[in-house]
């Protein structure tokens, strides 16, 4: 069996422009936990066999569009919670960044694009810290960016 060449989980994070010219992407500190999401939207239309109109339909499959979707859930950083606030609805430039040290085998780039930071939930708990959760919706499409 060949071992699988893995990344850790650390080498991902999610990444907010501050707008400026040229940009810089800052990570949003405490999500410890990040998920992208490529999706093709689809539409489906069942086809009936002209020859054979007692068989089952057969399932036709139209793509009606693309999106992305971020999330990200971690621990309550106070500065994070005052940035996901101003975020909250708006279009920014977001970055989802898989990047090694250059020490280790380097194997890297982003997905970057318009975002909008749709949704944040906060959950405390009795005897933990407060967790954070987020939800970042594409709008238009995203690239992927290799870093050499």
């Amino acid at each position: 069996m060949a071992r699988p060449d893995i990344l850790r989980g650390t080498y991902v994070n999610i990444l907010v422009s501050d707008g400026a010219a040229p940009a810089v992407f800052t990570p949003l500190c405490g999500i410890t936990t990040r998920d992208l999401t490529d999706q093709i939207n689809t539409q489906d239309a069942f086809v009936r066999d002209c020859a054979d109109p007692e068989e089952v339909p057969t399932r036709s499959v139209i793509g009606t569009g693309r999106q992305w979707d971020m999330t990200g859930s971690g621990w309550m950083n106070r500065a994070t919670l005052a940035d996901v606030d101003a975020l909250m609805g708006a279009l920014e430039e977001y970055r989802f960044e898989i990047l090694e040290p250059a020490d280790d085998k380097v194997y890297g780039g982003y997905y970057s694009g318009i975002g909008m930071l749709t949704q944040k939930k906060i959950t405390g708990e009795d005897g933990d810290f407060v967790k954070l959760d987020i939800t970042i919706a594409s709008d238009g499409p995203w690239v992927w960016t290799t870093v050499p």
